[in-house]
């Protein structure tokens, strides 16, 4: 393996000093693989594809940090007022 860049070999597995060819082509097989990770990798790969492919508008990135820093600065409603008004609500 001398003179072998790993760090630019890609979709290659390294152990024990072998090197197997890891080749994913189909859903299920990306799915089997998944499972196989950690929940914290998971959450990862969910990150990753929420990411890729519901990126946040900055409009709606400006709101929400508009949102906390009212929270921050204004006065709240405690929960049990909301849930006495929207039980009046939803029988009105």
């Amino acid at each position: 393996m001398a003179g072998v860049r790993l760090q630019n070999l890609r979709g290659l597995a390294v152990h024990d000093e072998r090197i197997n060819v890891v080749t994913m082509s189909t859903v299920p097989e990306i799915e089997s693989a998944i499972e196989k990770l950690s929940p914290a990798q998971q959450r990862e790969i969910v990150g990753w594809l929420e990411s890729r492919l519901m990126p946040e508008p900055p409009a709606m990135l400006a709101a929400l940090d508009e949102g906390i820093r009212s929270l921050d600065n204004e006065p709240t409603v405690p929960d049990e007022k909301v849930r006495r008004k929207i039980k009046t609500w939803a029988t009105a």
